[in-house]
């Protein structure tokens, strides 16, 4: 005669429906633990289910995640995932995502119960939604909603809590065609004529000739920088991530990295560091987690706002008659010229190229990854 079961393991018993159900504890998202009822058409599918949900128990794995609906799992994703893994402003991003999109169209699905279906029906009607100004999402964005959705499945597959990746089966949305502006080798050189006496002089320097992004530049500090040799590196990067300026890594491991400057970068730097003193009124008022040597700085010593580069850059183009230009582009910018120049690099920067440009005076210009070497062209 068959004896009882032990605890922990769960029982199974017929209701009156004629379906079978089991209940056992099992580990929650939060580590705790929960009373769960699972349920099957047999006895042999309720007793899959419980199997199911031991194994998770020992192995330490949330079981409630295997059969909870998708929007709980998203919630427990963004939360034990990508803020433990991920910057600050990727989770601002995908929490944007989850709540607006994923959760509205697909949060009551169960995480085990979802489809290549669901998915393709979440997308079309995606096509057809508004944002909050009444216009259409970009195909951009849906495909950013689609790959959030794809990675927090795919966690989930890793996680061995779904078998498959539903959200892989379906033909992944196609982005918008950018056409990406640059500004030619003519508008480039009057450019950098025109920002001779600019306040932030080195910092569009640096810009245009380094292919850094704005927060990689905004977050230097002199103590990165080997005013002798150009060397320097990328540690930081500065953003406003929900009206709060955050200090965190580059965007990629592949951004944390040692670069060049060229000599007309650190000629402008010095300048700038003399002109920085100068113009220092006494009231000091860094920005939280600010380094105490950062370069690009307010009278007040708080790191300059991302946003006012922006209209800076849009005052400087207008000023100079050049067409508008974001600052993204300056990176676009360095990197046409670099081609135009007859370099020869990857569309991430990341070939080294060891040839000198004729008629150049020698420098070390940088790319994304790894220093190019070349002259520059001021």
């Amino acid at each position: 005669m068959a004896g009882r079961a032990a605890n922990g393991m769960g029982t199974i018993v017929q209701r009156k429906d004629g379906r079978y159900q089991c209940a056992i504890y099992v580990l929650t998202a939060a580590g705790t633990r929960e009373r769960k009822y699972v349920y099957g058409k047999t006895w042999d599918e309720a007793n899959d289910k419980r199997i199911e949900l031991l194994n998770n128990n020992r192995k330490g794995v949330p079981s409630i995640a295997s059969s909870m609906k998708l929007g709980e799992y998203l919630d427990y994703w963004l939360e034990n995932v990508v803020q433990v893994e991920r910057g600050e402003s990727t989770y601002s991003g995908y929490e944007v995502v989850i709540r607006r999109f994923l959760k509205p169209h697909l949060g009551n699905r169960k995480l085990n119960r979802l489809t290549p279906a669901h998915v393709r029906t979440m997308l079309g009607k995606l096509r057809k939604q508004k944002t909050i100004h009444g216009k259409p999402l970009s195909a951009r964005y849906i495909q950013n909603i689609f790959e959030v959705l794809r990675s927090a499945l795919g966690n989930a597959v890793r996680e061995e809590l779904i078998g498959r990746n539903v959200a892989k089966l379906v033909q992944a949305p196609s982005r918008d065609h950018f056409e990406v502006d640059p500004m030619s080798d003519v508008d480039a050189r009057r450019f950098i004529r025109y920002i001779a006496n600019h306040w932030l002089h080195a910092l569009w320097l640096i810009l245009i000739t380094t292919g850094l992004r704005k927060g990689e530049v905004l977050g230097l500090a002199w103590s990165d920088i080997n005013m002798t040799t150009g060397e320097f590196r990328v540690r930081r990067t500065v953003q406003r991530v929900r009206g709060k300026l955050i200090f965190g890594k580059p965007k990629t491991k592949r951004s944390r990295r040692v670069l060049y400057l060229a000599p007309v970068c650190l000629a402008a730097l010095k300048v700038h560091r003399e002109k920085t003193a100068e113009r220092m009124n006494g009231r000091w008022n860094p920005a939280p987690g600010q380094p105490d040597d950062l370069i690009f700085i307010t009278r007040t010593g708080r790191v300059i706002e991302p946003r006012n580069v922006n209209t800076m850059l849009d005052r400087v183009l207008n000023n100079a008659k050049i067409d508008r230009n974001r600052v993204h582009d300056l990176r676009h910018t360095c990197a046409t010229l670099l081609q135009v120049s007859g370099v020869a690099f990857d569309a991430s920067f990341g070939r080294t190229c060891e040839r000198r440009l004729p008629g150049l005076r020698g420098a070390r210009m940088v790319g994304d990854d790894r220093a190019v070497r070349l002259g520059h062209a001021v």
